[in-house]
């Protein structure tokens, strides 16, 4: 085994970097991956053992008493079909976290639309069906078509509901859940109550508003308002039209889907 020293081209007294700037240089040299000299192997072999002797301290310090040292051989370096396969695994992983983020922010972007849908077409079909009265083109002896209407009204607020209350564990906290002595901030951006109360508070504006505009237009061409008829239909369609708006939205995004 030759001298270390002359090995990497450096003097007995070359400090850590110098010894390392030499590595660097002669490995760039001699990498069996860049020189085509038949030897190349052998010398980088060399210039690597020489640089794991030299630099570590107590090694160098011993070699320089004269001791003789052989050097932990290097690690074996992986095939160049093993970092391939290991960069393709890499790969695979970003592509399924980056997918894993994108359909996270698809459906949360789906239920935010939901939520909306369910928000605006229900405040505007309670108006519309208040003002509009649509059960006076029903007769009195049409019983089976009303009893129809009110199941499918019920069946409607009862789906409605299930939907609601996944839309309020989503975007709301309940208060009885933050703590006086050790208070957190909630992840959701709202109060349930305070969502609650201005549903509530929108469905009756949308009832008012809807009563009052079927009030003057039917003043103006001289016809009665019952005010408990346009209530019955501020109750009875609502539900129907926002389930089936909602049903004709979920059949959209699965057909974009698909």
């Amino acid at each position: 085994m030759g001298d270390f020293y002359e090995t990497l081209g450096v003097s007995r007294k070359a400090s850590p970097n110098e010894i390392r700037s030499a590595f660097r240089r002669l490995a760039r040299l001699h990498h069996p991956d860049v020189s085509a000299s038949p030897d190349a192997a052998a010398r980088f072999a060399e210039v690597t053992a020489a640089y794991r002797v030299l630099s570590d301290p107590d090694l160098r310090v011993r070699y320089d008493r004269g001791e003789t040292i052989e050097p932990a051989p290097p690690p074996p370096r992986e095939s160049r079909r093993r970092q391939a396969a290991r960069a393709r695994a890499y790969k695979i992983r970003v592509a399924s976290v980056i997918n894993d983020l994108l359909e996270a922010e698809r459906r949360e972007a789906a239920f935010r639309a939901e939520a909306t849908l369910f928000v605006v077409t229900g405040w505007l079909s309670t108006l519309a069906a208040t003002a509009a009265r649509p059960s006076a083109l029903l007769g009195a002896n049409q019983v089976a078509a009303r009893l129809t209407l009110w199941g499918a009204c019920l069946f409607s607020a009862w789906w409605l509901a299930r939907r609601l209350w996944a839309m309020l564990e989503h975007y709301t906290y309940r208060q009885t859940l933050l703590s006086v002595t050790a208070p957190a901030l909630p992840a959701q951006p709202f109060s349930r109550g305070a969502v609650i109360a201005a549903l509530l508070g929108g469905y009756a504006m949308a009832l008012a508003a809807g009563y009052w505009l079927g009030l003057v237009v039917n003043q103006s061409e001289g016809g009665a308002f019952p005010a408990f008829d346009a209530l019955h239909d501020g109750i009875l369609f609502p539900p129907i039209v926002v389930a089936l708006l909602n049903r004709f939205y979920f059949l959209e995004q699965a057909l974009r889907r698909a």
